[in-house]
């Protein structure tokens, strides 16, 4: 049986022969970096907070003290990863400092601004890293998770929410990356027909934790900004082509990949970050 995930998708469409070297031929080696344990402690600490603020009460969620959550998040992630590669330390102490002073300014800003997004007034939480897994096609099943979703009980619709760490933010054209923009408007689609929610009853939402802002403009950034793509029908129908294309050019019908396809090199400028060609290992770099 086929399992896929968003990240598989997102590799094939950047470059079919780095997918076929990772998944296929198993010979990936790239690991977690600060971004990622930073990525996991942010997530699980803005979760362990809403977590606390909807099921036990919003004072106690505003007494916890986030920067020592955070520290311990950190710390948690560094070391999983740390054995995950042996010897070899994921990143540095430096790293490290410098990371969680971003992220205590992000919580500041959170915690000041935190009725914008989530309110117990009108919202109800319905799950924290929820998983996603459903068959797309015969054999071949979809394992994703969403990050935040909630109720909002005025209209009775649903929110997904999708955090995403990032050093200034998305610019214009981050934002109209499609690739980018529809895993959750996969989440969106897949969502629904698991658990029978029209799809004009979801509502979707990326939200934004920016390490750096620009301190010299006139005008205060916010250190977290919400984005919502557009995730009416025929964007959510555009984005589904888009992924079963890729899972019929994968996948057969007994959900295993097909050897049989061209796996080719998507030569570009994130050639240079490759594992693959760093290592020898693409056939077009040789």
């Amino acid at each position: 049986m086929g399992r896929v995930s968003f990240s598989q998708y997102n590799m094939w469409n950047s470059c079919p022969q780095q997918y076929k070297l990772n998944y296929i031929d198993k010979l990936g080696e790239s690991s977690g970096n600060i971004h990622t344990i930073f990525g996991t402690a942010m997530h699980e600490t803005i979760q362990h907070f809403l977590d606390v603020m909807y099921n036990v009460t919003k004072k106690q969620a505003m007494e916890i003290d986030l920067d020592i959550l955070l520290k311990d998040k950190l710390i948690e992630a560094f070391n999983d990863e740390k054995k995950k590669q042996g010897d070899r330390l994921p990143t540095t102490q430096v790293e490290l400092e410098e990371f969680y002073g971003d992220g205590r300014q992000i919580l500041k800003f959170f915690k000041s601004k935190l009725a914008k997004w989530y309110s117990k007034k009108n919202q109800r939480l319905e799950a924290i890293e929820l998983p996603l897994n459903a068959e797309i096609k015969p054999n071949v099943h979809f394992i994703g998770y969403i990050d935040i979703v909630l109720r909002d009980t005025y209209d009775n619709s649903i929110v997904i929410i999708d955090l995403k760490t990032s050093t200034r933010g998305w610019n214009k054209y981050q934002k109209a990356d499609k690739i980018k923009t529809s895993q959750i408007l996969l989440y969106k689609k897949i969502y629904s027909d698991k658990y029978g929610v029209p799809m004009d009853k979801i509502k979707v939402e990326f939200q934004i934790l920016k390490r750096k802002i620009n301190e010299d403009y006139e005008f205060p950034i916010p250190r977290i900004s919400s984005f919502v793509p557009a995730n009416g029908k025929p964007s959510i129908n555009k984005a589904w082509g888009g992924f079963m294309n890729f899972i019929e050019s994968v996948f057969d019908e007994n959900g295993k990949h097909k050897l049989d396809v061209d796996y080719f090199t998507n030569k570009g400028k994130p050639c240079d970050w490759c594992e693959f060609k760093q290592r020898g290992l693409c056939s077009a770099w040789n």
